[in-house]
């Protein structure tokens, strides 16, 4: 006879039903009943239900074979080996999770178990161990943040109302009230300071350092000279008294820039510290305008001086060289007398003077020439010639 299966036989399944149903009932009975004055709730009713459906479908499950079919296909396996591959292949997920990459302008931080072990990571691709072991934080070096000093532009909104800037009243040295609106911008310089000393209260700590360094700075400057000439040095200052705030700190932060957008006065008296104002500025203006006409000037009359000392130089030289060779000129005429001293006589040299001195005056003059045999002139013959140029000669 061929042996009956499990569909085959219908008997035992509706005796095993029986028996699962038995048990079930057996169980409701077991359960404590719910004390006296107190009602079931609708969830716990809901759970006793569920309870019953999930017992039910299990039993229908065992007896459908299912069990049996899942060994029959998978029974071949070696479950031990299998899970020890599993358990490698999980593993090395769980290592190649500590692989990592810093963005360029990016410095990472790596901690052990909340000890930071590396804080100069630079860009690129690392390796640290998996969480919870190792941890990387990261933050970026080269960003350039701001911070609104008195003051809160459109574009940089806060969140909480409480980082938003208060307005902000100096003292000055003269004992003037002026409101100051002032931008600061700055970078992370040390990204391990500036995790664990600042924590991301980065902009509060710098508008508090920069503010504590204007009013040290602007209470020893008078309102005239913050309001004119000395507002780039009092930039200067802020930024040095609000790095070194920030360096006792330990912040991590570095101050880039600092720029005073306005410094201006009470409204009571702006008008008259805006007139203070531009009469300095115009004062500076004719100032400036004067040095510029005096640099003009003084070297162009330097260089007509300099021209005119040339010139009279080249003069001096000039002349010093012809009397130099004039004197040379007679010595050379002097020796020459002397060596031939028999030939001119004193009377000769005498009448050659008296020669060359006439040769120079007559041309100048007017001649008349009378030649009488008696020695004696008419003067009536020079009556009509006299203060005329014409040369009249008379002969015998």
């Amino acid at each position: 006879m061929k042996p009956v299966s499990e569909k085959n036989r219908p008997e035992e399944n509706e005796g095993q039903q029986y028996n699962n149903d038995e048990k079930e009932k057996a169980e409701r009975k077991t359960e404590k009943p719910p004390k006296k004055g107190k009602k079931k709730t609708i969830i716990e009713k809901r759970k006793i239900s569920s309870r019953i459906i999930i017992g039910k479908s299990i039993a229908t499950i065992k007896n459908s074979g299912v069990f049996k079919d899942i060994n029959s296909a998978f029974g071949h396996i070696h479950m031990k080996k299998m899970a020890i591959i599993l358990g490698i292949g999980i593993f090395a997920v769980y290592l190649l999770t500590g692989i990592y990459v810093v963005n360029p302008g990016e410095q990472a931080v790596v901690k052990r178990f909340g000890k930071v072990i590396d804080s100069s990571v630079s860009e690129g691709i690392h390796y640290r161990l998996p969480s919870p072991i190792d941890s990387v934080q990261m933050v970026n070096i080269e960003e350039v943040r701001r911070a609104d000093i008195g003051m809160s532009l459109p574009e940089h909104m806060h969140e909480e109302a409480s980082e938003s800037p208060q307005a902000l009243q100096l003292l000055t040295g003269d004992e003037n009230i002026v409101g100051a609106e002032a931008i600061v911008h700055y970078k992370v310089s040390d990204p391990q300071a500036f995790l664990y000393n600042v924590a991301e209260r980065d902009e509060i700590i710098v508008r508090s350092a920069v503010e504590a360094s204007l009013v040290q700075v602007i209470s020893g400057i008078a309102v005239d000279d913050i309001l004119g000439t000395q507002k780039v040095q009092a930039q200067n200052d802020v930024i040095k008294y609000a790095q070194g705030i920030l360096d006792e700190y330990n912040a991590g932060i570095l101050i880039t820039a600092f720029n005073i957008q306005s410094i201006v006065p009470p409204d009571a008296v702006s008008e008259a510290f805006l007139d203070v104002t531009a009469a300095k500025e115009d004062k500076e203006t004719a100032i400036n305008n004067a040095n510029g006409y005096y640099n003009s000037l003084i070297p162009e009359a330097r260089g007509q001086a300099s021209g005119m000392i040339s010139e009279a130089e080249g003069y001096k030289t000039q002349a010093i060289n012809q009397a130099q060779g004039d004197a040379a000129k007679f010595d050379q005429m002097l020796a020459e007398y002397q060596k031939n001293s028999q030939i001119y006589s004193k009377d000769t040299t005498k009448y050659r003077l008296f020669l060359e001195t006439m040769d120079k005056i007559l041309p100048n003059v007017k001649k008349y020439i009378v030649n009488s045999k008696d020695g004696s002139i008419d003067v009536k013959l020079l009556e009509g010639n006299i203060g005329k140029s014409t040369e009249v000669q008379y002969e015998n």
